[in-house]
Parts: C-alpha cells; sequence; structure tokens
C-alpha cells in the first residue's frame, strides 16, 4: 500500500502568516490586502487568500476599504480602552489565583522568573519583537496556573489588538524598565501569596500600559498630548464599564 500524503492546510498557513505579518507590524494599519498581490507572495492561489482574509475580518485585523478591496484595520484607540479594561479584570483575577494557590505560586516562582530575565535582556538589546513575546507570554502564564482556562479564552479576544498596539508604547524606550519592573514587582507578590497585592499590581500595571497606549496612539494620529489625557481616559474608562 502506497503511504498517504497529508495536504497542508493551505487556508490555515495563508491566515497564520498574514496575521503574523499583521501583529509584528509587517503589515502597517491601512496596508491594502488585495487577494492577488497576497496570493503572489505567498506562492498560493487566491482562494485560500480569500478564505484567510474572511478569517482575519472576523477577528477585526482585516476590514472593507469601500470598493478598493480590504486592507488592515486601524487600531481604534478608543476600543483599546475597553480591552485593557476588560484585561485589567482578568488579569487581577488571573494574579490573585495563581497568589492563593502555593502549588501555581512556587511554579510561578521559576517561570515568570525566567521570563522576567528574558525580557529585561529584550530590553537592553532594544529587540522589541522579543520584548512583546515576553510581555504575552508573561500574562499568558498567569493565566495558565491560575486553572481557570476561561480567563484566557476571555484574554484572547483582546491579544490580537493589543500586540499590535504594543509596537507604538514599545517605542517609547523609557517605559522597557518600568514594564518589567512591574512584571517582578507582580511576580513577588504572585509568589508570596499575598492575593490582595497580587491583585492591585496587576491591574494597575494593566491600567498603565492602558493609559501610556492612548496616549501614544493619539499622539501618532496627530492629537495634542495634554493633560487632559489622563481625565480623557479616565471618563471613557467610565464609559466603558
Amino acid at each position: 500500500m502506497q503511504p498517504l500524503k497529508i495536504k497542508s492546510d493551505l487556508t490555515k498557513e495563508a491566515f497564520d502568516a498574514i496575521r503574523d505579518a499583521i501583529l509584528s507590524g509587517k503589515l502597517p494599519p491601512g496596508t491594502p490586502v488585495g487577494q492577488e498581490e497576497m496570493a503572489e507572495r505567498l506562492g498560493v492561489s487566491r482562494q485560500p487568500i480569500s478564505r484567510a482574509l474572511v478569517l482575519l475580518k472576523r477577528e477585526g485585523l482585516v476590514v472593507d476599504r469601500g470598493r478598493k478591496g480590504q486592507m488592515v484595520a486601524p487600531i481604534d484607540a478608543d476600543r483599546l480602552v475597553a480591552l485593557f479594561q476588560v484585561r485589567g479584570a482578568l488579569d487581577r483575577l488571573a494574579a490573585r489565583l495563581v497568589a492563593a494557590n502555593r502549588d501555581a505560586a512556587n511554579i510561578a516562582a521559576d517561570r515568570l522568573g525566567a521570563l522576567i530575565v528574558t525580557g529585561r535582556d529584550a530590553a537592553a538589546r532594544r529587540d522589541f519583537a522579543a520584548l512583546v513575546d515576553a510581555d504575552v507570554v508573561f500574562h499568558r502564564t498567569l493565566y495558565e496556573l491560575a486553572g481557570n482556562s476561561e480567563i484566557a479564552a476571555a484574554a484572547d479576544v483582546a491579544w490580537p489588538h493589543m500586540v499590535r498596539s504594543m509596537h507604538a508604547v514599545l517605542s517609547d524606550v523609557a517605559r522597557h524598565a518600568m514594564t518589567w519592573n512591574e512584571h517582578e514587582a507582580i511576580a513577588h507578590a504572585v509568589i508570596a501569596g499575598d492575593v490582595e497585592r497580587a491583585g492591585e499590581l496587576a491591574t494597575h500595571h494593566t491600567e498603565t500600559a492602558g493609559e501610556a497606549t492612548y496616549r501614544r496612539l493619539k499622539n501618532f494620529a496627530g492629537a495634542p498630548d495634554s493633560g487632559d489625557d489622563k481625565q480623557d481616559i479616565n471618563r471613557r474608562m467610565i464609559q466603558c464599564a
């Protein structure tokens, strides 16, 4: 009997390739994503590209641009405020659950400690891609150790949009050390079993990141950076609640 050949899923491969390019910033917001051009760049037919774009549109990473086809979705600073608010609640819950579970906290000591070393090293090298990866893995590790699979499932909706926004925030080199200092403080509280402090630090970290992201995106859009920004962010937070 001749061996069966497993056909590769070209739709998934196209989806993953385009999605990775969007999240990494290789395909910036507003970039046209025509089927013919993408098919040529990926060396596949138009059919898997068409299907991949449908999936990306469902994720909100690709949008229509009138009669001109489709493009990479703009980054919506106002929507990100709402997403950061939701993630702040998820991060708080995850940190509290890990801190309350001694077995999980012991595992966190090794895993989070290694990630902090990785993150600081990436910051020292100004390797933005590695910084984003380490940041995402840090939070996903907390979700995993929390023992509640619904936390990660709920966060998955927000992560693609947040990863794209991270490139705007990480371009502010001054925030690199601050981010990993906050990660380290969260890790210490979790490992110490300090449930309340772990939750408070996790929420503060996410809210601070949300404020910084909002300001950077508004500045990129040409809006003035004024003292009213924080009030505007807080107002939008309240409206989203």
